[in-house]
């Protein structure tokens, strides 16, 4: 449990989680601008979508990329062989992967975090 691969892996589960949330971030923006025509057609509503919505449900993206980063390190650093014998470390580790996805998804509620704009408008 105290190896050095156990560090490396605990020390890159946060920045790899941030990284794929960001990524992830602005493709789940699109998917629900896709779906969200779609959902007012069902209901025959003629409101304007609003632009709060789409940024808790695409910011969804930090806590689901959290959770499975955290999953996979658990399971990296917990051997089949330890998770019936010792308490597995991997519950800690999903436990701070949910904790840290639901931090990062406030933040951007609270508009501390935003998406990097990497193609620049031209007007």
């Amino acid at each position: 449990p105290y190896s050095q691969w156990s560090g490396v892996v605990g020390f890159l589960m946060f920045p790899i989680a941030f990284i794929a949330g960001m990524r992830l971030w602005p493709w789940a923006d699109s998917v629900v601008d896709g779906i969200r025509p779609l959902l007012y057609r069902i209901k025959r509503s003629k409101r304007v979508p609003a632009r709060r919505g789409k940024r808790i449900l695409g910011s969804f993206a930090f806590i689901i990329t959290s959770i499975a980063t955290s999953t996979l390190s658990g399971l990296i650093l917990t051997p089949p062989a330890m998770q019936v014998v010792v308490d597995p470390g991997y519950k800690v580790l999903i436990s701070a992967g949910t904790l840290y996805g639901v931090i990062c998804w406030l933040l951007i509620q609270l508009g501390y975090l935003q998406q990097a704009n990497i193609y620049p408008s031209d007007s």
